[in-house]
């Protein structure tokens, strides 16, 4: 699976395969805990489940694509904003991941964190369930 950064001036989304769910996602203001510097759009942070006790259940790679009202992939130049809910498309980077876990547990209204490391700096909540079921080898990319 080849995960692209940049974006073509013809595309709309940051990663070439298909998002796996979208979600609304707040990044935490600084004095909540949240990151002292910027955010930026290709951010690659760690995603765990509202309830699970990360010691024992781990972090998992599910990136977010942060978009605009029309759907496009909001730039990677520009800081996110802090604060304010975000939608963002969510790709779960594992193909193995996909149906071993998540499949199972990700559902419309499921809450979880954003994590650098083993500190959260965003929550989120699922809003609609994309390509989560589909086999990725069966979706046209």
């Amino acid at each position: 699976m080849q995960f692209s950064l940049k974006l073509m001036p013809s595309q709309k989304k940051l990663y070439k395969v298909p998002d796996d769910f979208e979600a609304l996602i707040r990044i935490f203001r600084h004095d909540e805990g949240g990151r002292s510097i910027n955010a930026f759009n290709g951010i690659r942070w760690d995603f765990a489940y509202e309830g699970d006790n990360i010691d024992e259940t781990g972090i998992y790679m599910i990136w977010p694509d942060f978009f605009d009202e029309n759907g496009n992939s909001l730039p990677t130049d520009q800081p996110l904003p802090v604060d304010k809910e975000l939608p963002a498309r969510m790709t779960i980077v594992m193909d193995e991941m996909r149906e071993k876990i998540h499949a199972h547990r990700i559902k419309k209204g499921l809450r979880f964190f954003c994590h650098e490391g083993g500190k959260r700096v965003a929550e989120g909540q699922v809003t609609k369930i994309t390509s989560l079921h589909a086999s990725r080898d069966k979706i046209d990319n």
